[in-house]
């Protein structure tokens, strides 16, 4: 289960954030985890509070935004937004294309006092 380690990853930042910025707690942690990314959500939220515990960030509220699949057409050149890779391209219809983006997981914020 390669969440789990990805889980210990993003809890290392952000308790080393929280260090730095000499906070008392964290209360809220924002990831962006594109719809595909290849990652379980539920196994993501099931292991993040496991790998917070006994830090700075216990506790923290965990948001998990999930923005779309940006794909380009490869028939047409048309440049749409989707929740799977093998979403017909809404000019064409075809079903190749290249994604531009959605596949990224990023901390976007740390919330903390």
């Amino acid at each position: 289960m390669h969440e789990l380690s990805l889980c210990r990853s993003i809890a290392d930042l952000v308790v080393d954030a929280a260090t730095r910025a000499e906070a008392e707690s964290v209360t809220r942690i924002t990831l962006e985890i594109g719809l595909g990314a290849p990652v379980e959500i539920e196994a993501i939220r099931f292991c993040m509070p496991l790998c917070l515990e006994d830090t700075v960030a216990a506790g923290a509220e965990l948001v998990i935004e999930r923005p779309l699949l940006e794909i380009r057409c490869g028939a047409c050149g048309t440049t749409h937004a989707a929740t799977t890779a093998r979403a017909p391209c809404p000019s064409c219809g075809a079903l190749a294309g290249t994604i531009l983006s959605g596949r990224q997981m990023r901390v976007v914020s740390i919330e903390a006092r």
